[in-house]
């Protein structure tokens, strides 16, 4: 039994380290970033514990943009209870509900963005806090995943594949 114990104590220091290392990547990346526009992704299924993956930090994103790419726009939300957010969209892509934050910069979405991002990973799907939806069932829709895309943070139901999917097809301008 203390051979059990030891190998998941070795698992549970593995997850740190890699975490850390994740985090570490995706921060040297933002202060080493060159003017040209990066398709580069950290990817992780992130729950709020660990680092969101950031992307194309030089471009800056519309919401006709994401419609380009799947992104089907179901409604549009207030933004008085999310701090920056300049519009807050609420649709799907590949049948999972996605919530994009749209900021007036990638700068702005690193902060702001993601410390509310983070904030609803750790919320409970019954709050009524803001971000996430209840819908005409009176179900929650809750997200489990977030990246940084631009000025643009998305918010994604089940894991962030789906969330990747679009980040890696959107085009930016308009």
């Amino acid at each position: 039994m203390g051979g059990n114990h030891d190998h998941l104590e070795h698992q549970v220091q593995f997850r740190n380290l890699l975490a850390l290392a994740i985090f570490s990547v995706a921060l040297f990346a933002i202060a080493c970033g060159s003017g040209d526009s990066t398709n580069d992704t950290v990817s992780t299924a992130n729950d709020g514990e660990e680092a969101a993956p950031v992307l194309r930090i030089d471009e800056i994103f519309t919401v006709e943009n994401f419609e380009a790419a799947g992104f089907k726009l179901s409604k549009e939300f207030d933004t008085d209870t999310v701090p920056m957010a300049t519009n807050i969209y609420y649709g799907f892509a590949e049948r999972r509900d996605i919530e994009i934050r749209k900021y007036a910069s990638h700068a702005d979405a690193m902060s702001a963005g993601v410390e509310s991002a983070v904030a609803i990973m750790d919320r409970s799907p019954a709050s009524n806090s803001a971000g996430g939806i209840i819908t005409s069932n009176n179900n929650r829709t809750s997200y489990h995943a977030y990246l940084v895309v631009g000025n643009m943070i998305m918010l994604c139901q089940t894991d962030i594949s789906v969330c990747e999917n679009l980040a890696t097809n959107v085009q930016s301008g308009g």
